[in-house]
């Protein structure tokens, strides 16, 4: 007695599920390769297996729908039963299609970001750890900040942290020695006379006369005023004899309202950033004090309109995308307005950007570059502070400022929005990666931003073809499988032991039909214009599938017994 036989969808079914766990296996053994963290790991894997199945589903739709006919009862070119045994093949085909359509380019999106970011993290890394042994930390910590937005866990991360953190208080305290070594000692009568008032200096202080040494001290000084050793004897000795009048606690008191009268009129001046600096050191005293809190955070929100915090953009760069921007507007004026950065990534607030160059021309012209850059609105902020130390500052450079004068400032307005960033950020990168919505209607806008709109219409064209040539497949497979349809019957075990051969023998010759679709794409793409573009593309597509379903008939003819 025969086996059962299988039907399209078990078929189809059984081998998307082993596809899938093939792909999962050659992306376990290629992670290694591939060079994807460890906190990406699995999230990679799946996906690449995900995109395995994609990949190879038109092969596995030929052979479930070959093998389902060859099993029919259909004898001839596609009878009434023939029809009925495609209609689970042409359901199949559309849930295929719409995976394609709509989850595929999400899935590459993703797989190109862990790679990107793992990338990043480890170049991030590399360029830390050559700029600390060559000594230049601010590089050093300015890597780390790229490293940080991507993975804070990694043991090479925490490491070269530690490592850097390390190098940076060294350097600290090495400048301080530095300034404190005492200059050579030249034997002559000044240094003679200057010592020795130095060194009765310390014997008064040392003694409790404060007043004495302090004289001595400044005599010292008149003498010889080259050695700074003096000089901090002379201002200590000064502060010896400041506590001597009110008590410690009410010249700490004065002296903190002194530092919050000073906050408060870089404040009004409109430093900002002195302020903030100012409040902050305040608040290290005593974050209770009530004008502090206040005009720290008074200060920070001046401060945004000239500068934004870093942590801002490690923040942007943790939770979105990061890709190459580049666009260029044309103004109607003639005047162009050009900018690119090496990453961008964007947020609800803001888009924001590394290495960014820009370049206005108009009157003034503007030509600058900026480590970080934060775009809000139509006002592009070239300057970026530390919050947690506000003395690590990153300043834009200007080439050109034209008639700006000698201070160009940090905010500049530009002839873009927030908006049409995004919309650039989004149709920047792989063409795959953008979803259909986006790849449908955003041609033209990438085109006003000055991006090339031929590779994206050339990808539109590659997912519009896609359920035509699933479609097209299934009618061949169909044809081929009554064309060799076996006098005896065959057994349901054999052939689920076949298919997966059948489909790693297809799957070459279908990359060199999809091939020349992608090159019909380009063509199509490049010499039909854009109003006429998809009406031609789909036109040929359709006569395509007609040319299928009279091969498919023409085999399945000769095959009919």
């Amino acid at each position: 007695m025969p086996d059962k036989k299988p039907g399209f969808m078990a078929s189809a079914a059984a081998l998307i599920a082993l596809s899938f766990a093939v792909g999962f296996f050659v992306s376990l053994a290629s992670i290694g390769r591939a060079d994807i963290l460890y906190k990406f790991a699995i999230s990679w894997e799946l996906t690449k297996a995900l995109l395995y199945v994609a990949q190879w589903a038109p092969a596995i739709l030929l052979v479930a729908s070959a093998i389902s006919m060859e099993s029919s009862d259909a004898s001839d070119n596609f009878s009434g039963a023939a029809y009925k045994v495609l209609m689970p093949a042409f359901a199949m085909a559309a849930i295929v299609s719409i995976f394609y359509l709509l989850i595929v380019p999400g899935l590459e999106g993703r797989k190109n970001r862990l790679e990107s970011q793992s990338q990043l993290f480890i170049d991030s890394i590399r360029v830390a750890d050559t700029a600390l042994r060559e000594g230049r930390l601010a590089d050093a910590q300015r890597a780390l900040i790229t490293g940080a937005a991507i993975d804070q866990l990694d043991e090479r991360y925490s490491s070269l942290y530690d490592r850097v953190e390390s190098a940076s208080i060294r350097a600290q305290a090495t400048a301080g020695e530095t300034s404190e070594v005492p200059l050579a000692r030249q034997e002559d009568a000044a240094w003679l006379a200057g010592n020795r008032f130095y060194l009765e200096a310390i014997e008064a202080r040392k003694a409790g006369r404060i007043f004495d040494a302090h004289y001595l001290a400044k005599r010292s000084a008149a003498v010889y005023s080259k050695r700074p050793e003096v000089r901090r004897l002379v201002d200590e000795t000064w502060r010896d004899l400041q506590r001597l009048g009110p008590s410690a606690e009410e010249k700490a008191a004065a002296a903190f309202y002194k530092r919050k009268l000073e906050g408060y009129a870089r404040f009004q001046e409109g430093d900002y950033l002195e302020a903030y600096r100012i409040y902050s050191e305040l608040a290290a005293d005593n974050g209770a004090d009530e004008d502090v809190k206040t005009y720290m955070a008074r200060s920070a929100e001046g401060l945004s309109t000239i500068a934004f915090f870093i942590e801002e953009d490690e923040r942007a760069f943790s939770r979105s995308d990061e890709k190459p921007f580049s666009i260029t507007l044309k103004e109607p004026g003639g005047a162009t307005a050009s900018v690119s950065a090496s990453r961008a990534a964007s947020s609800e607030e803001a888009v924001y950007f590394r290495d960014l160059s820009l370049v206005l021309d108009g009157d003034p012209d503007i030509r600058v570059k900026a480590p970080f850059a934060r775009l809000h609105g139509r006002t592009l902020v070239l300057k970026a502070v530390d919050r947690l130390r506000p003395d690590l500052v990153w300043e834009p450079r200007y080439t050109s400022s034209g008639g700006l004068g000698d201070d160009p400032g940090y905010a500049i307005t530009v002839p873009f929005d927030q908006e049409d960033a995004s919309m650039a950020l989004r149709l920047s990168g792989a063409p795959e990666d953008i979803d259909l919505a986006l790849l449908a209607t955003g041609i033209d806008d990438a085109e006003r931003l000055g991006m090339d709109g031929k590779p994206l219409r050339a990808e539109l064209a590659g997912r519009a073809a896609y359920p035509f040539a699933v479609l097209m497949l299934v009618l061949i497979g169909a044809g081929l499988g009554i064309r060799f349809k076996p006098t005896e019957p065959v057994g349901a075990t054999a052939r689920y032991l076949t298919a997966p051969i059948l489909v790693a023998l297809a799957i070459p010759p279908l990359r060199v039909v999809a091939g020349a679709e992608v090159i019909a794409a380009r063509a199509f793409a490049t010499w039909i214009p854009s109003g006429f573009f998809m009406a031609a593309w789909l036109g040929f597509l359709g006569l395509c599938v007609v040319v299928s379903l009279f091969a498919a008939a023409r085999i399945a003819g000769r095959g009919a017994r």
